[in-house]
């Protein structure tokens, strides 16, 4: 069984994405995570053959060449000396994108956090991804489209706010020198450094897109890492703390997400409390994330019931989670691993406070710009006289809540 993609096409071919998805979900999401890195060791290490590696610069060259002038490009992936070593930015195209490695990553960063996979992802529509954010199906009363028999009908509209939402570079430059490489190899130690530092990179990445997406806040410059806003850090994209919570002054405090503090009510009475609330106002929710010690706490109490222990399904190939009823349907819970979920200060009760967040998933996406993936490219060696084998694995995220008041969040007292 073949574990690459022959050939190196654009990423919006739909070919390209097709066998991506193919390899990703039918093949390395069954392995487990040291056989993906495993594979992933294997073919980092196998140099690309002649005609891999011109089919590589010619899409190279067609996909950076496009993107040189672009303003949200940074500028470590837009430096000329490493496009092109003449300086000309197009012409030689001696960076190379290897999508040979990228679903190897994808994977391994998957199974680690699969609400990524869960959300929907969809194109962005500029730097800044502009979108309409519906506060409200309808401000009439109910029973107002009841009409006499020839009375006349009237026109009403849905309530919307004009939100736009940051779409952030994120990216992490990985390498190993010449003398490493070389000493490890007479050394005969049986890994490979440069395999290494790809992983790790990823492991960056992932912790920070995990942060953004739960606590990110690059609208609101008065927020700090205590507060419900969230560290203000004009590079990100705004999170799930800011848009579901209650800050005055921001873009979203008056978009009716719901909010709960837990208080007396233990955890699943919280989440099905705001999954109701959420049902109420026309939402279907699915959702929840939360971190991993408040996933512990839940399975605490609910570890004696077979309806929640028997109650599993399976979110990604390969990972399984549990799920519990609700007024409106069944909710997936998806932990997430770290601490990116944070902690803040409670408007409302003053304590010290982790977000638990109950979502209709219909209404949630990642908004992606140049590709749906994480991008690795091979930089040349020597190409600025430094003898190093060098990397960039990079993406462009933002997120957006098309519809807060089919969100919630439970504000449980961190532990």
């Amino acid at each position: 069984m073949s574990l690459q993609i022959k050939g190196t096409l654009h990423p919006h071919d739909p070919q390209w994405r097709a066998k991506r998805q193919h390899l990703i979900h039918k093949e390395l999401l069954t392995m487990s995570p040291r056989q993906i890195n495993e594979a992933f060791l294997t073919t980092v290490s196998k140099p690309l053959s002649a005609e891999e590696r011109a089919e590589a610069q010619e899409t190279t060259k067609s996909v950076l060449g496009g993107m040189f002038d672009t303003p949200h490009l940074m500028d470590a992936l837009a430096r000329k000396s490493i496009l092109d070593s003449t300086g000309s930015g197009t012409s030689g195209g001696s960076v190379l994108i290897r999508q040979d490695l990228e679903p190897f990553l994808y994977s391994l960063y998957v199974q680690q956090f699969p609400a990524w996979e869960r959300i929907q992802h969809g194109q962005a529509n500029g730097l800044v991804h502009a979108y309409n954010q519906m506060t409200a199906p309808d401000g009439n009363s109910l029973g107002s489209s009841a009409i006499s028999e020839l009375g006349t009908v009237s026109y009403n509209q849905t309530s919307f706010s004009r939100q736009t939402a940051n779409i952030a570079v994120l990216a992490t430059g990985r390498g190993v020198s010449f003398k490493e490489q070389a000493a490890v190899m007479a050394g005969g130690a049986p890994y490979n450094p440069l395999a290494t530092e790809l992983a790790n990179g990823m492991v960056v990445l992932a912790r920070d897109i995990q942060y953004f997406m739960f606590a990110g806040n690059s609208s609101y410059s008065s927020g700090t890492g205590t507060s419900e806003a969230g560290n203000y850090l004009v590079n990100g994209y705004d999170g799930l703390r800011m848009i579901t919570g209650s800050v005055s002054g921001t873009n979203y405090s008056g978009n009716n997400a719901l909010q709960a503090d837990q208080g007396t009510l233990n955890q699943h009475q919280s989440i099905k409390f705001v999954a109701s609330k959420i049902a109420d106002n026309g939402g279907f929710p699915d959702l929840v994330l939360e971190s991993m010690s408040a996933k512990e706490s839940l399975d605490t109490e609910l570890g004696d019931k077979r309806w929640y222990t028997d109650n599993t399904t399976e979110v990604v190939a390969g990972v399984t989670v549990n799920r519990i009823q609700a007024a409106a349907g069944m909710l997936d819970i998806l932990p997430a691993p770290g601490t990116t979920i944070g902690t803040y200060t409670s408007p409302t009760t003053s304590q010290t406070v982790e977000d638990i967040y109950v979502l209709d998933s219909s209404k949630v996406w990642l908004r992606w710009l140049y590709a749906d993936n994480f991008t690795v490219l091979e930089i040349p060696s020597g190409v600025d006289s430094v003898l190093s084998s060098r990397y960039i694995v990079f993406c462009m995220y933002g997120m957006e809540v098309a519809a807060p008041l089919y969100t919630g969040k439970v504000r449980r007292v961190a532990s």
